[in-house]
């Protein structure tokens, strides 16, 4: 007879799995775990007198995690079979686990204020990786020599064993503070706590600090109506301050707090917040031991959130935090959260590095991420850690600046990699499929088993000599233009002047005036809105295909009419869901198709997905699980190409 626990789990990730070994091997307690697909499986022998002990142990230990979730247990004279998932020793990028936090905040440990502080199963691992195969001599603590008890600990620590990163303030990085003055180094405990208090009571006075984190260099500071730069991220350092400053689901409040750290847009709730950041924040909560130990400095100082952007180390401040020791630092990823659906947007924190599946001697490359065979492993990751490989053949995506030197070098388009990832994630390779792919453009998709093609695919979106084009779409359209140069005369001569190639999104969202002139800025006032039923926008003119002049037509038709802007933003995205609707059955129906395949961060956007979610319901549409259902999920899409 077995004792089974079973916790739902949704990701290959391995961290949680190979905690939950340490863990038990740590406390000499026998079981076996197992991971597969959608779960994580540990089994018992019934007659374990440490089993209640380990169960109530595991629930300190196991940090809250984006892919976690309900557990269940039963009792079994089976043991089950079950096919895992293929793991392989890669490096992490996530916060510190609940034992790493643990030792950060006790005087007594030697890893006491240490930002570094991490484990075989946390932290921000990546950054410090050279090269692979993943060994302390292929990173950049290569040069640092253990101390005597962080030796003992590779031998003996069971959450450290082999540990490539080990390190404390003993014989790990040291960290230094300068201002325009004075410099001053950290070399023991309580110069590291000093450090960061002093950059908390800074930033609670006003001043900004320049930090260098695991993830690039930061500046923090408190925005205010008068100072918040372009692109700056509210940081919670209080998550007692979710609830009085904004409008969160309990999945969204799981997700920041959550190991993994995502980047999340929520709606704002206090007037605070409203004055500088208007209906809506991008929001972090603190994600590596920099940034934790200011958190905790800024909560001693009387903050709940401040603000930050990512910026270069020649950045003007007052103070600058910083240590001798080359990071590389990855793109944030953003999630999206609609019910129970969550989806990865775009980056490469959290999802990258990545093992998949390759039986083919191919090297793809998309985005500066490229999947490469190491010792017989396929990994996908940044093309800087990877060396000089042999291989019978190079995929490359359009447009990449990538000379590989390849005498079978193929180039790729976007949508069809796209798309191959969504069919390879979800086992549908060589069934015929339909696929709407809109990330700035909007392209109607037919996979007829061997190839993608580019079925109903948009007209052409060229923004110079814009009035020119709009004038002359359709009968009418030259007093449209006339009436709108008369309404909104320096709209209309910003839209005259344009330079390079916008997308429609850059260019609706200077027609609105909006302040963030992007596809994110339009999402942001989009969210505002709280009613129901939106304005119908145009999205077409002839052959069924998406007209981007037609759509524009229409925005400032309603613009002269006084329509506000947010609920404008919501009936652009309702109106889309509406034609996606309607071209959608009508190409499934025609190849004979069930199989509905939806990409681009376009969809990330909860008018747009509540409205496709009604409109093609019933087809289930997938999207990626394991990629961002962004741009980065080429380079594995390009796999199946």
């Amino acid at each position: 007879m077995y004792f089974i626990f079973e916790i739902a789990f949704s990701s290959n990730k391995s961290y949680i799995a190979d905690l939950i070994r340490a863990y038990a091997k740590q406390i000499r307690v026998d079981v076996e775990v197992l991971q597969a697909t959608d779960k994580i499986i540990m089994i018992f022998q019934k007659k374990d007198e440490k089993l209640e002990g380990f169960l109530l142990g595991l629930e300190t230990v196991l940090p809250a995690s984006l892919f976690l979730a309900q557990g269940k247990h039963y009792f079994s004279d089976e043991k089950p079979e079950l096919m895992p998932v293929d793991t392989c020793h890669l490096p992490l990028n996530i916060a510190p686990c609940p034992t790493c936090q643990k030792e950060m905040f006790d005087v007594s440990s030697r890893r006491y204020y240490y930002p570094f502080t991490s484990c075989n199963h946390c932290g921000s691992q990546h950054p410090f990786v050279t090269k692979y195969p993943y060994r302390r001599p292929n990173t950049s603590m290569k040069f640092l020599v253990s101390c005597e008890a962080c030796a003992s600990e590779l031998k003996n620590n069971a959450l450290r064993l082999d540990y490539p990163l080990i390190s404390c303030i003993e014989c790990g990085i040291a960290i230094r503070m300068l201002d325009k003055q004075s410099e001053h180094l950290a070399l023991n405990k309580g110069d590291f706590r000093k450090l960061f208090e002093v950059s908390g009571r800074a930033i609670a006075s006003g001043k900004q600090v320049l930090m260098k984190t695991a993830h690039g260099y930061r500046k923090f500071f408190k925005s205010t109506e008068v100072y918040r730069p372009a692109n700056s991220i509210l940081l919670m350092a209080d998550s007692n301050g979710f609830n009085d400053h904004l409008m969160m689901v309990t999945q969204e409040f799981n997700a920041l707090l959550s190991i993994e750290r995502p980047l999340l847009r929520v709606a704002t709730k206090s007037d605070e917040v409203k004055e500088v950041y208007g209906s809506s924040v991008l929001v972090k909560y603190p994600d590596d031991g920099m940034t934790m130990l200011l958190a905790r400095e800024l909560m001693n100082a009387g903050l709940q959130y401040i603000s930050y952007v990512t910026c270069e180390s020649d950045e003007e401040a007052d103070f600058l935090v910083d240590f001798d020791m080359p990071v590389n630092s990855q793109e944030d990823t953003k999630i999206f959260i609609n019910q129970d659906a969550k989806l990865f947007v775009s980056g490469e924190r959290i999802l990258f590095p990545a093992l998949v599946q390759n039986e083919k001697n191919r090297v793809t490359v998309a985005h500066d991420l490229a999947c490469v065979q190491i010792e017989g492993e396929s990994i996908i990751d940044t093309l800087d850690v990877f060396d000089t490989v042999e291989t019978e053949e190079v995929y490359v995506l359009e447009g990449e600046s990538f000379d590989g030197g390849h005498s079978n070098e193929h180039r790729f388009e976007q949508y069809k990699a796209s798309m191959m990832s969504v069919l390879a994630e979800h086992y549908k390779v060589g069934e015929k499929a339909i696929g709407v792919h809109f990330d700035g453009t909007l392209n109607f998709l037919y996979y007829n088993g061997k190839t993608v093609i580019n079925a109903v695919p948009a007209i052409p979106f060229e923004s110079d000599h814009l009035w020119e084009k709009i004038g002359t779409l359709r009968e009418g359209s030259d007093r449209l233009v006339d009436n709108y140069k008369k309404a909104y005369p320096e709209v209309w001569e910003r839209l005259n002047n344009l330079q390079g190639n916008m997308d429609i999104f850059e260019v609706t969202a200077i027609t609105l005036g909006l302040d963030d002139e992007s596809f994110e800025g339009i999402s942001a006032e989009a969210l505002s809105f709280l009613g129901k039923g939106g304005l119908q926008i145009d999205t077409r003119v002839k052959d069924n295909r998406f007209d981007n002049y037609a759509f524009l037509t229409s925005i400032m038709s309603y613009q002269l009419g006084d329509v506000e802007n947010n609920f404008m933003c919501y009936s652009i995205y309702e109106s889309f869901g509406d034609y996606i609707g309607e071209i959608v059955p009508q190409l499934a129906d025609k190849v004979g198709t069930r199989t509905v395949v939806l990409t681009g961060e376009t969809f990330a956007n909860q008018s747009l997905y509540g409205r496709i979610q009604r409109t093609i319901g019933q087809y289930k549409p997938l999207m990626n699980k394991n990629f961002p259902i962004g741009k980065e999920n080429a380079v594995y899409g390009a796999l199946y190409l």
